[in-house]
C-alpha cells in the first residue's frame, strides 16, 4: 500500500515515488485540504495514467479525507465525485479526458448503453417508449434529475434523449420503464391544491399494494402533481384516494424562507400578489400585468421571521411568535380551506412563505425564476456639433467743415459701423459734432478748410467644433440620469418694498445649464435594446441680445424612443442650419454712383452654418468579466486623455504633469 498525502502544495517528490514504486494491485491513501483543483487533478492524473484536459473555467479548492486505501480505479472514481460536487465533468475525448462545466457538459457526453458505464461518468442515453408519450414522460421525469441533467421528447420515433451521471440515468430508466408498462396501462394526471405532492405519492403506493404491485406513481414538486400509469381500476381508486389526501385540513401547514440574491424581497412580494391574485392596487408595473382578477382576494396580512430562519429556502414548523426578532411585512391570500402568507423580510432581503407544501412549491417556482441577476446596460452618447461664422463689413465715413460753431459742415456717417464719425468728433472735442446727424449725410453751409475721412473695414470668422461623450451604466428596464454642467441663476421677478424703492427684491431660480441625458433601456431577445431617451444639451448665450435683461440660452433637446443591437451606434436626430444676412446702408443717389458711390455706403455680409447630430450605442453587460473589461477601457481612455494634456505645448506657460492613473486597482 502506497500512502499518498496530498497537501496545499503540489507533493511533486511523492508522486515521483509513487511513480516508481506503482505496480499491479497498489492502493493510494489520499487526504487533501483545500487544495487546489488543478493540483488534485494532476496528482489524479499521475496515479492513474490519464490525460486529463482542464478547461479554463475550472477553478476552486477541494477537501478530500480518506481512511481507507483505494486502488487506480477507485481513486478515478473518487475524482469523478470531486468533480460532481464542485460543478464540473469529466468527459472523455479519445485517449484524454477533458474537465469542463456541468453546463457545458451536456453536449460532450458519450452515448451509453445499458451499462458499462461508471455511476459518475455523464453520459447521455437515449430510450424508446411503446406506451408513454414522450412529452407525457418528459414532463414527469424532469424533477428526478439533477441540476446537471436534461430531458428532451421526440415523437418520431416515441423515445427520450437523456442526458446526466451514470446512476441518475439509470433510476430514471428504471421509473420510465415503469411508467411505460404494457399496452393495456393509461396514463392520468392529478393536481394537488392542499396536499403535498410526494407525501401523497408515498401514501397512494402504501394503499395500492406497494411498489412493483400497484399502479406506477410518480411526484412532480413544482407543479404538485402527481402521475399515475395502471389499468382503469387502479387510475380509479388513486383518483378517489387523491381526493381525500386533498381536502382542505388534510395538509399540514409549514413555513420556508426563500433568500433572494438578485431581486428586492418587497418587488419579488408584489409581483407574486399579482400572480395569485390581488384585492390591493398594484404599483409595480410587472406585478400589475400579472394580476388575474378571477383569483381570490387577498386580505392584509402581518406576521415575524423567527430568531432561527431556514437558510435557502429549508422547510421548517410554523413558529411565529415570541421567538422573532425581525419584521417582516406582507400578506395572506386565501386558498381552500388553509391561508397562503408572504412575507417580505427586508432586513435579510427574504420572502418568508407560510402554507401547504402544494402552495410553497408553487410560490418556490415563482421565485426561482424571478430572482435572477439582471444584466445591466452602458449608453454612451456622442454629441457632435461643428458651427462656423464669418462676417464682412466695409464702409467709407466722412467729414468737411470747421471745428468752430459757426463755421459750415458736411459729413457722411453710418452708426452700424461701430463708432460713428459724429461719436469720433465728440471725443475729440470738435463743437461741430452737434451738428451732425447720426446716420446719412449731413450738410452745411460756410467755409470750410477742414476735411476728415474714415474708412472702417472689419472682418471675422469663427469655428467651433464641440464633442460630448457622456455614457452611463444602468440596470436592464431601471431609469437612468447623467447631468454634467452648471446650475445657474436666473432672475424670475422682482419687487420693491414701502420706503424702499431703490433697492428691489429680486427672486431667482436656478436651473441645470450643460449636458442631460435620461435613459431607460429594455432589453429583448436577440440581444436588441429599446431605449426610452431624454437627451438635453443647454448653455449660455456668450453675445448680448438687444432687449433682454437676464441670461440667455441654447438649449437642444431630442425625445424618442428607439431599438438598437447590441453595441451598435444609432442616430437619434440631427440639425444643420446655414444662415445668411447681407445689409447695405447709403446715401441716396450719391450711393449709386459707380466706382465713387462706395464713399457714400457701407456693405455687411454675414453667415453661419450649424451642423448637430446626436448618436446613442447602447452595451450590454452580462457577466462580472465583462464589467471589468469596461471599467479598464474607461482608465485607458483617462490615460490618453492625461497624456494628451502634458503633451500640449504653450509659448508662455509651462505645462504641470497631472497625475496618471495606471489602473482600476490602483484607484482606491
Amino acid at each position: 500500500m502506497l500512502l499518498v498525502p496530498i497537501a496545499a502544495a503540489h507533493a511533486e517528490d511523492l508522486l515521483q515515488q509513487a511513480k516508481v514504486e506503482t505496480g499491479p494491485g497498489s492502493t493510494f491513501l489520499l487526504n487533501a485540504r483545500d487544495v487546489d483543483i488543478a493540483v488534485f487533478a494532476d496528482d489524479v492524473a499521475t496515479v492513474t495514467g490519464r490525460t486529463l484536459i482542464l478547461d479554463p473555467a475550472v477553478r476552486g479548492k477541494v477537501t478530500v479525507i480518506s481512511q481507507e486505501p483505494l486502488d487506480a480505479d477507485g481513486v478515478w472514481t473518487l475524482f469523478q465525485s470531486v468533480l460532481r460536487v464542485q460543478g464540473f465533468a469529466a468527459i472523455r475525448s479519445g485517449d484524454s479526458w477533458r474537465i469542463i462545466p456541468q453546463a457545458e457538459a451536456r453536449q460532450g457526453g458519450p452515448i451509453a448503453g445499458s451499462a458499462g458505464a461508471r455511476d459518475a461518468d455523464l453520459v447521455t442515453r437515449l430510450i424508446r417508449l411503446d406506451n408513454l408519450a414522450a412529452t407525457e414522460a418528459a414532463t414527469a421525469l424532469k424533477p428526478f434529475l439533477s441540476a446537471s441533467g436534461s430531458v428532451e421528447p421526440f415523437s418520431r420515433p416515441n423515445s427520450l434523449i437523456i442526458t446526466g451521471y451514470a446512476d441518475d440515468i439509470s433510476r430514471v430508466e428504471a421509473l420510465v420503464r415503469q411508467l411505460d408498462g404494457g399496452a393495456s396501462d393509461s396514463m392520468a394526471v392529478i393536481q394537488l391544491s392542499n396536499a403535498s405532492a410526494p407525501d401523497a405519492a408515498a401514501m397512494l403506493e402504501r394503499l395500492l399494494g406497494g411498489a412493483g404491485k400497484g399502479p406506477s406513481i410518480a411526484a412532480d414538486v413544482r407543479s404538485n402533481q402527481l402521475f399515475v400509469r395502471g389499468n382503469q381500476k387502479e387510475l380509479e381508486e388513486a383518483r378517489r384516494l387523491a381526493a381525500d389526501l386533498d381536502k382542505g385540513g388534510g395538509a399540514a401547514i409549514t413555513t420556508r424562507v426563500f433568500r433572494l440574491s438578485n431581486t428586492d424581497a418587497e418587488a419579488v412580494v408584489e409581483v407574486l400578489r399579482g400572480a395569485v391574485g390581488a384585492g390591493a392596487p398594484v404599483t409595480n408595473p410587472v406585478a400589475r400585468s400579472l394580476v388575474d382578477n378571477d383569483k381570490p382576494a387577498i386580505g392584509s396580512g402581518y406576521a415575524t421571521l423567527a430568531s432561527n430562519p431556514a437558510t435557502g429556502g429549508a422547510q421548517t414548523p410554523s413558529r411565529f411568535g415570541s421567538e422573532a426578532n425581525q419584521t417582516a411585512i406582507g400578506f395572506g391570500i386565501g386558498r381552500g380551506d388553509s391561508e397562503l402568507s408572504l412575507q417580505a423580510a427586508t432586513d435579510i432581503n427574504a420572502i418568508v412563505v407560510r402554507g401547504t407544501s402544494g402552495q410553497i412549491a408553487e410560490v418556490e417556482g415563482l421565485v426561482e425564476d424571478l430572482d435572477v441577476r439582471r444584466p445591466q446596460v452602458v449608453i454612451e452618447a456622442a454629441i457632435v456639433e461643428i458651427t462656423g461664422d464669418a462676417a464682412e463689413q466695409f464702409g467709407v465715413q466722412l467729414g468737411i467743415g470747421d471745428a468752430a460753431p459757426g463755421g459750415g459742415a458736411a459729413a457722411v456717417s453710418f452708426s452700424d459701423q461701430g463708432l460713428s464719425l459724429r461719436r469720433i468728433l465728440s471725443i475729440l472735442g470738435a463743437p461741430v459734432a452737434t451738428g451732425l446727424t447720426e446716420d446719412g449725410l449731413s450738410a452745411g453751409i460756410g467755409v470750410n478748410d477742414d476735411f476728415g475721412l474714415l474708412v472702417q473695414a472689419f472682418g471675422s470668422s469663427t469655428k467651433a467644433n464641440l464633442l460630448s461623450t457622456p455614457s452611463i451604466t444602468t440596470l436592464d428596464n431601471q431609469p437612468a440620469e447623467i447631468v454634467v454642467g452648471q446650475n445657474v441663476p436666473f432672475r424670475t421677478g422682482s419687487f420693491t418694498t414701502t420706503g424702499n424703492s431703490t433697492n428691489p427684491f429680486t427672486t431667482i431660480e436656478r436651473e441645470d445649464v450643460g449636458i442631460t441625458l435620461r435613459v431607460s433601456p429594455r432589453i429583448y431577445d436577440g440581444d436588441v435594446v429599446r431605449l426610452d431617451v431624454s437627451q438635453e444639451v443647454s448653455s449660455l448665450v456668450n453675445s448680448v441680445v438687444p432687449g433682454a435683461s437676464d441670461l440667455i440660452t441654447n438649449r437642444r433637446s431630442i425625445q424618442t424612443t428607439v431599438l438598437a443591437d447590441n453595441g451598435s451606434v444609432v442616430v437619434l436626430g440631427g440639425l444643420i442650419t446655414d444662415d445668411r444676412i447681407s445689409a447695405e446702408s447709403k446715401v441716396p443717389l450719391l450711393g449709386d454712383v459707380p466706382l465713387v458711390g462706395n464713399l457714400f455706403k457701407n456693405t455687411t455680409e454675414s453667415g453661419t452654418r450649424r451642423t448637430l447630430f446626436v448618436f446613442l450605442r447602447p452595451t450590454i453587460i452580462r457577466s462580472r468579466e465583462e464589467l471589468d473589461q469596461l471599467a479598464a477601457d474607461r482608465i485607458e481612455d483617462l490615460n490618453k486623455a492625461s497624456a494628451s494634456l502634458e503633451n500640449r505645448e504653450s509659448l508662455m506657460i509651462s505645462g504641470n504633469k497631472s497625475p496618471r492613473v495606471i489602473g482600476v486597482d490602483k484607484i482606491y
